[in-house]
């Protein structure tokens, strides 16, 4: 635990601005991904890993050994560090002969039954990197769903940016008081940039604070991954409420924002001790 020398908005304009840097030229992982069905689920993920990642090259090298199996099963469920999407980007791109060998489904969100939303099949290299450049084939893969970033994947993955984490843990939101943030904030007046919202399923973090406007709302930068992917939500109006959450914390709802924060209602706010910008 201790002192962060970077901001979340750093984080978010790293994956998204100019974007991931590979051999091709920055790719913007600017995409929300979850494994959970009820969440769009990954079925162009699976799709494209299920296979891609045993094909051998002409060295006998595959995916799976280039990355490491580990990193690309966080991928999948959209939890894959940037370093990590950057190394299977750029193996792509050199090997783009075995994006030829099978093919894949193009999924949209998962249907409300659960059901895969196919909307086409067919080779990775004929549907995107033989119709356009090989950083406008990535970023349409980016796009359709086979890569992207969710509000667990983002919060653990800036850990690990800014040295807190030194890897991948997996905690659902609902745990984040318990085993990440322990530290309860009760007043809107003590809320402070890297502090930790947390709902029943998500989980964001507070950027900057800007004014306090009363005893009871506060002005808010905050960033996370949600719809849209990774993103910071500008000028957020943060309000206490009198209400209890989540291990008795104080309940807090959101107004507002540039662009509009996707997720709403009511959540808490947690800090990790020892941990500051």
């Amino acid at each position: 635990m201790a002192e962060a020398f970077n901001l979340p908005f750093e984080y978010v304009n790293r994956l998204t601005n100019p974007g991931l840097p590979t051999s091709a030229g920055p790719v913007k992982l600017n995409q929300y991904l979850c494994k959970d069905r009820g969440n769009g689920g990954n079925d162009s993920a699976h799709s494209f890993y299920k296979n891609f990642r045993w094909i051998k090259n002409e060295f006998g090298e595959n995916l799976n050994r280039h990355v490491g199996g580990s990193a690309i099963d966080l991928a999948l469920k959209g939890q894959g560090n940037d370093q990590t999407f950057v190394k299977i980007w750029n193996f792509m791109l050199k090997h783009k002969d075995l994006l030829d060998k099978y093919k894949v489904d193009v999924c949209g969100r998962a249907n409300k039954d659960g059901s895969k939303d196919v909307e086409q099949r067919g080779k990775i290299k004929k549907i995107y990197f033989d119709k356009m450049s090989d950083r406008g084939a990535l970023q349409e893969m980016v796009q359709d769903r086979f890569f992207g970033m969710d509000c667990i994947g983002f919060v653990a993955n800036f850990l690990i940016w800014v040295g807190e984490w030194d890897k991948y843990y997996g905690v659902s939101p609902r745990k984040y008081p318990e085993r990440v943030c322990k530290i309860n904030i009760d007043e809107v007046s003590e809320v402070k940039p890297l502090d930790f919202m947390v709902w029943n399923g998500h989980v964001a973090l507070v950027d900057w604070v800007w004014q306090q406007i009363d005893d009871k709302k506060a002005r808010i930068d905050m960033c996370q991954s949600s719809s849209g992917g990774p993103q910071c939500n500008q000028w957020v109006i943060l309000r206490q409420t009198g209400g209890r959450g989540i291990n008795g914390g104080r309940e807090f709802t959101i107004d507002g924002g540039t662009p509009a924060p996707p997720v709403r209602g009511h959540f808490t706010i947690w800090r990790r001790e020892g941990f500051w910008y």
